[in-house]
Formats: C-alpha cells, structure tokens, sequence
C-alpha cells in the first residue's frame, strides 16, 4: 500500500514539477507562447506560478517563478517521502530542512536534464517524420544552444546529423557523472 501511495504522489508531484520546469526552459528559450507544448505546461503550474510572481518577480526578461514552484513542489514530496513513509518523525523534520533544500535543486537538476534530452529526442524523431508538426519549433529551440556548437565540430554524414545523438551521449554522462556525484554528496550530508 505505501509503495501504491509513493508511486502515486511521485507521479502527481512529478507531472506539476515537470510542467514547470517546461515552462521555465520555454520561457528561457524564446520557444514561442502560442504552441501547444507550453499551453500544456502553463496549465499545470499558472495557479501557482501566478501568485509566486509576487515573491519572486521577473527579472532581466526572465521568469524564475516556474523554477521556484518546481524545486518547492521537489522539496514538498521529499517532505512526504521522509515522513510519511517512516523514515523521520515529524518531530526530526528541522533537522533534514538543509538536506531536503540541497536534494530539491539535484532533483531539479535532474529533471532539467530529462526534459532536454526528451526534446532531443523528440526533435530528432520529428525531423525524420513530421518536420512541421507544431511541437518542432519548440523542441529546436529548447536544443539549439546545445547543437549549434556540436554542429561547428561533427560533421553530417550525408542527410544524416549526428549531433543529437552526440549530446544525448552528453547529457547522459552528465546526469550520471555530475548529478549522481551532487546527490551523493547530499545523501552524505544527510
């Protein structure tokens, strides 16, 4: 039952966590507002992106209340994961406040890194079968500043460009190389 529970809260919190994370990186991007991908993301986090942005307003031409609200919803089910499932009393909870916040920016991290390759991957897959699908300009400018300086180094094959392929390869190495390292450090700290 508990395990049902954890799985259930993990996949809510995450859906609302990834929406916001999507919007924030769209945002960050210039990917366009009119599309359904960020039509989607808005949806799922504009009630509490809307009254973040009095705590934490724009800046720069930047919109960091997406980001606030994903590493808060991050935090809160490390909250629940702690105590509801017995690992910590309520009472020990001051204690882990550190941990909990330096785990929510790895998570965050993390979950960064999974949007990015999925809009590499989807870019991919869209270029070869529906190059004009509405979801093609933004998983192009989600990617670009990571392919256009693979794409001055690795030459296309053909038709055929690589440099997807090389920054999946990338990604990869840094989630698992650089986050794993953070979150072992954290869990240390714990």
């Amino acid at each position: 039952m508990t395990g049902t529970l954890e799985s259930l809260l993990e996949m809510l919190f995450g859906l609302f966590s990834f929406a916001a994370l999507l919007r924030f990186f769209i945002q960050m991007a210039g990917a366009g507002y009119r599309n359904p991908v960020n039509d989607f993301a808005v949806s799922l986090s504009e009630f509490a992106v809307k009254r973040l942005r009095r705590v934490l307003p724009g800046r720069r031409g930047g919109d960091y209340a997406p980001l606030l609200w994903a590493w808060i919803l991050e935090c809160v089910l490390l909250v629940f994961n702690l105590t509801l499932f017995g690992m910590v009393r309520f009472t020990e909870l001051p204690h882990f406040i550190p941990w909990i916040f330096a785990m929510g920016v790895v998570s965050i991290l993390r979950h960064g890194l999974y949007i990015l390759m999925g809009a590499v991957f989807v870019l991919a897959v869209l270029s070869w079968v529906n190059p004009y699908s509405p979801v093609m300009p933004v998983a192009d400018a989600l990617t670009r500043p990571f392919l256009s300086p693979l794409r001055r180094f690795i030459p296309t094959l053909g038709t055929v460009d690589l440099t997807p392929v090389v920054l999946m390869v990338i990604f990869q190495l840094t989630l698992t190389i650089l986050v794993g390292g953070l979150e072992m450090l954290v869990q240390r700290l714990m």
